[in-house]
């Protein structure tokens, strides 16, 4: 017994050293496969959006051919919208900071930092290089997004038209205890209610900065407040990064005042946005834990690359699911999100 005893410890830190080791080459593994990995998760999340739709269409008459080519066409509509918006605002923020170089010169002709006036780091952000190499670096991150998307529209249109064929077998109980395929239509529609409660919580997000960036005077509002939208897709840190033009924007048109103006007025919309108005509007769906929020969005990332930004709420989402369906990894799936719920 107190042999038995002694080795428990032991077996069960060795359990969890293997379960590392297992963890850090699954990691390696993605990476290595980021390349083909990155567009099929783009596609499978696609699918699971464009289902509705497609099956809608179906329901009204259309033959799977034409509700396919509908709902295809939304999608290559939507992400051409969103390639276009992305280079209109780094051509937009590139044009207003040249444009407004010349008066920040002036503001800061009279100060004491440097021989020319303006301080090192405001020069070298509104410098010709500065702002060609951030234009060209949006550039390739939309290139590589669409390349992506191609791919990725290949295999949600080849789900969508297998779609029928595996929801009858997920309800023939096909794949026996796998909590994966046996969860896999709630799962789908999961993921499908927390987009769409995105999607409220982001329009009324950018709304708010939009009526803040016009009290302001920002250039181009309506730009950065599109833009707002579609970044506020990952929480907290979406609209963080939307708020750098605008902020950058007010500081040169009005100075710091406009500039501190623009980044309390976003953190405290982001505050309201996460933490009152999508736990209200979520109700029962999923709600992640702040913290794995930021992380999970640095980890698909780095893994991913820039799809790993698109897909790391929808990912994180799946996993916490998954977890949450599975008796053994409930806990897991409680420590993970917001309201602790099994």
């Amino acid at each position: 017994m107190e042999g038995g005893a002694a080795l428990r410890p032991t077996s069960t830190l060795a359990g969890a050293l293997l379960t590392a080791v297992l963890v850090g080459a699954l990691l390696y593994l993605i990476a290595w496969a980021a390349p083909v990995l990155a567009p099929l998760g783009l596609g499978l999340f696609l699918a699971a959006l464009a289902a509705p739709l497609f099956t809608w269409l179906e329901e009204r008459g259309l033959s799977a051919p034409l509700a396919l080519t509908a709902t295809i066409g939304l999608v290559l509509i939507v992400g051409g919208l969103i390639a276009l918006l992305a280079l209109a605002s780094a051509q937009a923020l590139t044009d207003s900071l040249a444009v407004y170089a010349t008066d920040l010169q002036t503001r800061y002709a009279e100060s004491s930092v440097g021989t020319s006036g303006l301080p090192a780091t405001i020069r070298e952000l509104v410098s010709p290089e500065a702002l060609a190499g951030a234009l060209r670096s949006v550039i390739d991150i939309v290139i590589a997004l669409g390349s992506n998307l191609l791919f990725a529209i290949v295999v949600a249109a080849l789900l969508l038209l297998d779609g029928p064929r595996l929801a009858r077998l997920a309800a023939e109980g096909v794949g026996g205890g796998n909590p994966v395929f046996r969860e896999a239509p709630g799962l789908a529609r999961a993921a499908v209610t927390y987009f769409v409660v995105r999607i409220r919580v982001n329009a009324v997000t950018a709304a708010g900065l939009l009526v803040l960036m016009l009290v302001l005077g920002v250039d181009d509002p309506f730009l950065w407040a599109a833009g707002a939208f579609f970044l506020s897709f990952v929480p907290y840190l979406g609209l963080t990064l939307a708020l750098i033009p605008p902020t950058i924007l007010a500081f040169a048109e009005s100075g710091g005042p406009a500039a501190v103006a623009m980044v309390v007025g976003g953190i405290v919309l982001n505050v309201v946005a996460e933490n009152v108005l999508e736990p209200t509007l979520a109700g029962r769906a999923l709600q992640l834990a702040t913290w794995l929020v930021f992380i999970m969005f640095f980890v698909w990332v780095w893994l991913l690359g820039p799809v790993g930004a698109l897909l790391s709420m929808p990912i994180t989402v799946l996993i916490v699911l998954i977890l949450r369906h599975d008796e053994r990894t409930a806990w897991m799936g409680r420590l993970l999100s917001r309201d602790g719920r099994a």
